[in-house]
């Protein structure tokens, strides 16, 4: 995802003459804009659709602004939800916002301020592409490991010393240090913190022998 696609942002809206006010107000600021007149329309057609954020009216008719989030998370979809609310709505409005939604504005409101929301939309996304791209990125080196080496890196996470995880896994300080070694060079890392992070990012669970208990851990 780069920051072109991250500048799509759907309109879901019943209302034409919202649609067609915000698809030019949005346009005129470099974004790329696609309107529906349905949530119903929106989530036929989501699974195609470029990542961006979605302009979510909370009240239509068929799939509400509700259901068409709720179809979002079931999914999975990364799309980001900024939802449009009238008078009276706002309470509803607040368990989108419980529900992942990035923010909510209440009918009438000025441009700007949905700007403003797209923009803490598009942040959001961003972010988590990133976070995901290491978490692949953290899993694929992981996966380079030995059963062994894999053990040995879960007790360096644990904070434990050469010698206890030496006696946890049954075998010589001078053998946890060769396969520390090694799983550091797989890694691509000089430091212990450097390990560790790689470990954590690819949620690395510590398990088997390297949890028995020792006197001295």
């Amino acid at each position: 995802m780069d920051m072109r696609e991250a500048r799509h942002v759907y309109i879901v809206d019943d209302d034409a003459e919202v649609r067609a006010e915000l698809s030019e107000a949005l346009e005129l600021r470099g974004f790329v804009v696609q309107a529906f007149d349905s949530g119903d329309g929106f989530v036929a057609q989501q699974a195609e659709l470029t990542p961006g954020c979605v302009v979510l009216d909370l009240n239509m008719p068929g799939l509400g602004g509700m259901d068409v989030q709720q179809a979002l998370v079931d999914r999975g979809s990364p799309h980001k939800i900024v939802m449009l609310t009238g008078a009276g709505s706002v309470s509803t409005a607040v368990r989108a916002i419980h529900a992942g939604a990035i923010d909510f504005l209440e009918k009438p409101f000025h441009v700007d301020d949905l700007v403003r929301s797209i923009g803490s939309a598009v942040n959001r996304q961003l972010q988590e592409v990133q976070q995901d791209s290491r978490r692949r990125q953290a899993e694929e080196l992981i996966g380079r490991l030995s059963d062994r080496e894999r053990d040995v890196l879960c007790g360096m996470v644990l904070g434990l010393a050469n010698k206890i995880i030496a006696y946890r896994l049954s075998l010589s300080p001078r053998t946890v240090e060769a396969y520390r070694a090694q799983l550091m060079s797989k890694l691509g890392v000089r430091s212990l913190a450097e390990a560790v992070q790689i470990a954590m990012e690819a949620g690395l669970e510590p398990r088997g022998a390297i949890l028995r208990t020792h006197p001295e851990a």
